[in-house]
């Protein structure tokens, strides 16, 4: 099926998908300007606690109201979960309290330690890992910006990235904004399992079909507008600029990789990446626990500089989280996309998409991942959480869309635990133990 095919066929869907969470996000309630005092407070002075680090400008731009106001509890309450949200505070809560100054509410934020030495370990295997090494501020100076300076290493290159975002909190009519630079070294790789039988026995092999190995240098900027974090909807489309030189070297294949045979058309590619993105529906956060939906659509044009291809994508995600108790939490979430690339810019996936698989497993023009899982948090206190998984995790790659729904799914079963300081969160630490077939790896863990 060709390409003009496959988009007629997948535009109805994805704008199916925009139109439901449209009218999700629609029912979300609003501010409206009537007050019922049953259910309001007159609030004459704010007052704020324990935020040690953090601006209070940060905090109360987060509240839907100020003082001298008539507050219904509802608005409140959302102001609560909006201040959860930031995600620099290991505890969050409130109290009212009537003295010779009228009604005072008190909000007791609980700096969390944002600053820390980067340090990430995704590991299981020789073949599958991920180290990073560098520093971070999520919130620099009290201000929310996010800092960050990473060395980063796996299995296909190695790459410094140093990147500087500034929050909605702190810009004209509630964006956000990131700049970055990145340099380093990549090669990707396309893989085939294969799975041989000999006496009863199953035994994997892995072909290489395709390897792209060339270093790079990438110049970035974003900008946000992430209104659906204020619980109302407004169409703000996100837009996302990137520079990209990727020059093919050879040295930095081995000389059994190079004795296979290199599949790459031309020496350089250098492209401008443009791309715009949508997003509905809101996931309110408490520490590690998540309530709430999202749905994102974006489109990519790739336009190819100084004779490189240009190229298109689209891609489509969304999660959903249900807290069903003080224990009990639903996960699920589902991404998928299509590209018109036909060479090493084709979609590349691993271990981060489906558990257990290889990077370079799932690759195509089109694919698709789930997740679905049973969370159970056993302790969650400000000091340290413990939480473990059940889940299922699938998905498939192909250059036909419709080909790649047909075919058999690479699946994963398994369970994780997971251990978090929400007061400090230097480290979480992590360990999956996962069955995704015969020559899948079974076992990761995880420092971030």
């Amino acid at each position: 099926m060709n390409q003009s095919a496959l988009t007629r066929r997948f535009l109805p869907v994805m704008s199916f998908i925009i139109a439901l969470s449209f009218n999700l996000s629609a029912q979300k309630g609003f501010r409206q300007d009537s007050v019922n005092v049953a259910d309001s407070v007159w609030i004459d002075r704010i007052e704020i606690s324990k935020n040690w680090i953090t601006w209070d400008l940060i905090i109360k731009n987060e509240l839907l109201f100020g003082e001298k106001e008539w507050v219904r509890f509802g608005e409140i309450d959302t102001s609560m979960n909006k201040v959860w949200n930031i995600g620099n505070f290991a505890d969050v809560d409130y109290s009212l309290e009537t003295g010779p100054e009228g009604n005072i509410l008190k909000i007791t934020a609980l700096d969390a330690v944002k600053f820390y030495p980067l340090f990430t370990i995704d590991h299981s295997s020789e073949n599958d890992y991920n180290y990073r090494l560098g520093a971070g501020d999520d919130n620099f100076l009290g201000s929310n910006m996010k800092l960050k300076i990473a060395w980063e290493k796996n299995p296909n290159g190695v790459k410094w990235d140093f990147s500087l975002g500034l929050p909605r909190q702190l810009l004209y009519k509630n964006m956000t904004t990131r700049v970055g630079f990145a340099r380093g070294n990549e090669t990707k790789i396309f893989l085939d399992r294969v799975i041989n039988i000999a006496d009863g026995e199953k035994t994997a092999t892995y072909n290489t079909l395709m390897l792209a190995p060339y270093d790079k240098t990438e110049f970035y900027a974003e900008i946000g507008n992430p209104w659906h974090l204020d619980y109302q909807y407004r169409f703000s489309p996100d837009l996302a600029l990137r520079y990209m030189r990727h020059q093919v070297n050879y040295d930095l294949l081995d000389q059994e990789q190079l004795d296979l045979g290199v599949e790459v058309p031309a020496e350089s590619y250098t492209f401008l990446d443009m791309t715009i993105s949508e997003s509905v529906g809101t996931v309110n956060k408490k520490r590690h626990r998540k309530d709430g939906y999202t749905a994102v659509a974006s489109y990519g044009l790739s336009l190819g500089l100084a004779d490189t291809e240009t190229y298109q994508t689209v891609n489509l995600n969304g999660e959903y989280h249900k807290t069903l108790t003080n224990i009990i939490q639903f996960s699920g979430w589902m991404r998928t996309g299509f590209t018109t690339a036909t060479d090493q810019y084709r979609f590349i996936k691993g271990s981060s998409d489906v558990l257990g698989i290889r990077t370079g497993e799932i690759f195509g023009q089109a694919y698709y991942a789930a997740y679905a899982g049973a969370h159970f948090t056993w302790l969650n206190t400000k000091w340290i959480s413990l939480e473990n998984a059940y889940f299922v995790n699938l998905g498939n790659g192909s250059d036909h869309y419709l080909q790649m729904l047909a075919d058999q799914p690479m699946l994963a079963l398994g369970t994780f635990l997971e251990i978090q300081f929400p007061i400090a969160p230097i480290a979480v630490f992590r360990f999956s133990f996962m069955y995704a077939g015969s020559g899948s790896e079974w076992f990761k863990f995880n420092i971030k």
